[in-house]
């Protein structure tokens, strides 16, 4: 039986609870605006924020140069970022932190109460925090400030009006309660896809959101870049990466031998997260693994300030009998899809509003490339610039309020999406959704699809999925709602895949995390932005150049050099 249906409305509805979702929310509420908050877990409890490193990227005016800054990250990132977006980023790092630590966060300070600052993969300006009390702190602010929280809702679909995003759809995980949202404008923010991946604190990320996205047209940017893998041990969850690589983390071989200077000469353990597991990979297609790391060159403290900021790394260390101080344990690559990664939804301004009218991104929905052009998990950038994205999306969104009305949401559309919400509840077949994650995860976490390319694996992934898919829907199972939920994650699961691989067979060069060995080298004809979105039910592909004439401005050098 279909459940009933319940609608709230509200000036700006933000979908999806981690940090980008939950700066989002405050800033529409701190405007004035009444705002309705949903994830399909428990904001504040939930989500990448709460298991990450804890570090923001941060710009200090007494400090930084802004064209240091500028000349690293497009070096960094190949030339594939947008210099105006790294310096508005900076600037609002100065203004954001600090609001923040006014509200009392908990920000890591010297003696003197000055921002204590780390480095990191790509980066030595890191201010750092545990993530999990940050999390449950904006928790509390958003309830302060009364904004309306919505627990255990998984969202399926946007709502529309004409082009207009109007709302949102769902049900309640636990109980099937059907919900509406209907809204002036919205944020999505509701995560990257990991492909339920190995990765820590990243199973919920599914890629529902731009499966919502690119059916109301939304246009995505480089989402070739969308194969981030970290680093992480063998046999257990691990966080805190970026901090370690940079704190005294050694990589070694199953000989013994250091080798990261042989990848990367001047950061060598430092390396960015592309470089890192494709050197991890490269070791062992040449015999010599496994690979293996430890923690003995860390600092005292540097060792107890990690404990305090990612407790759950030393926990289970502990439980599995390790001091990573002392041994060595065997790590791999490990696989998170589109997070921290490269690519993202075409972000129109500095409001964060998309290419459909009305919707607005934040956080790993929102194309992070604008920073970090073609890496991938640059350290800090990530939870800085879902800090960033989601404070000004809630600001934009909130501007755009005074000039947008409460459009009426379609209830035969309601219906139609209701019937399809639930259609696969009940469903009798011989395929598990255990069994269906496993399927696509074999398309999209071995090397060959996503860390080492070619033209050939990747139409080979493509055809697979085609009919995975067939098979999904002909076979699921579907027992109750929270296989519903999942079943709906697959479908993320099956989008991401689609336009991530897409857009790398149109990519015919090598550049940041995007390797094809047919096409091993960076060529400046591919100095673009490939641009996707559905076209008569297909992922289109259009190039749109880099803004060259803004490196010139900036005395920026236009890679390849």
């Amino acid at each position: 039986m279909i459940p009933n249906t319940e609608q709230k409305s509200a000036d700006v509805l933000v979908l999806g609870g981690g940090i980008a979702g939950c700066m989002g929310a405050c800033a529409a509420a701190m405007e004035g605006r009444s705002v309705i908050l949903v994830d399909k877990a428990y904001v504040g409890g939930s989500g990448e924020s709460c298991f990450a490193a804890g570090d923001i990227l941060y710009f200090d005016p007494e400090e930084d140069d802004i064209h240091e800054w500028l000349e690293r990250w497009n070096k960094n990132g190949n030339g594939m970022f947008d210099p105006e977006w790294m310096e508005w980023y900076a600037h609002s790092s100065t203004e954001i932190i600090n609001m923040m630590n006014d509200w009392g966060m908990d920000f890591e300070k010297d003696a003197n109460g000055k921002f204590k600052r780390k480095p990191g993969r790509g980066h030595n300006h890191a201010v750092v925090f545990p993530g999990f009390k940050m999390m449950k702190k904006l928790r509390a602010r958003l309830q302060k400030l009364g904004v309306t929280i919505v627990d255990r809702v998984q969202i399926t679909d946007l709502l529309t009006n004409g082009d207009q995003v109007v709302g949102a759809t769902g049900f309640n995980v636990r109980t099937g309660q059907f919900h509406v949202f209907n809204a002036k404008n919205t944020i999505l923010s509701t995560g990257s896809c990991s492909f339920k991946g190995q990765y820590h604190g990243q199973d919920m990320e599914s890629g529902e959101g731009n499966t919502m996205a690119l059916q109301v047209g939304a246009e995505f940017t480089n989402m070739e870049f969308s194969n981030t893998y970290n680093s992480t041990a063998k046999d257990f969850d691990i966080c805190g990466m970026s901090r370690f690589q940079r704190l005294g983390g050694r990589f070694t071989n199953a000989l013994g031998e250091p080798f990261m200077e042989k990848y990367d000469p001047v950061n060598k353990e430092g390396a960015l997260l592309h470089i890192l597991v494709r050197a991890m990979t490269m070791e062992v297609q040449a015999g010599r693994g496994p690979i293996y790391f430890n923690l003995k060159n860390m600092n005292e403290e540097d060792r107890e300030l990690s404990y305090r900021i990612v407790p759950t790394f030393f926990a289970a260390c502990k439980v599995c009998g390790i001091d990573p101080f002392k041994d060595s344990v065997e790590w791999i690559p490990g696989f998170m899809g589109s997070s921290s990664s490269g690519s993202g939804l075409t972000l129109k301004s500095f409001d964060c509003d998309t290419t459909v009218p009305r919707l607005f991104a934040a956080g790993d929905m929102a194309n992070q490339g604008l920073l970090i052009g073609s890496i991938a998990g640059a350290g800090a950038v990530h939870l800085g610039w879902a800090t960033i994205t989601g404070f000004r999306a809630g600001q934009g969104a909130s501007k755009a309020c005074e000039t947008t009305e409460l459009l009426p949401v379609d209830n035969a559309q309601v219906e139609s999406i209701k019937e399809k919400t639930f259609a696969k509840l009940g469903h009798e077949g011989h395929l598990s959704i255990d069994d269906a994650i496993y399927r696509i995860q074999s398309y999209v976490i071995p090397a060959k699809y996503n860390i080492i390319r070619c033209g050939e694996a990747l139409e080979e992934a493509l055809t697979a999925l085609d009919e995975i898919e067939r098979d999904i829907e002909k076979e699921i199972v579907v027992r109750n709602t929270h296989e519903l939920m999942l079943y709906h994650e697959l479908r993320g699961m099956l989008t991401t895949a689609r336009l991530t691989f897409t857009s790398a067979l149109a990519r015919k060069e090598s550049r940041g995390s995007h390797y094809r060995t047919d096409y091993p080298d960076m060529k400046s004809e591919w100095n673009v932005w490939l641009k996707s979105r559905l076209k008569d039910g297909k992922i289109e592909i259009t190039q749109e150049p880099i803004p060259t004439e803004k490196f010139e401005r900036y005395g920026l050098p236009v890679y390849p050099l």
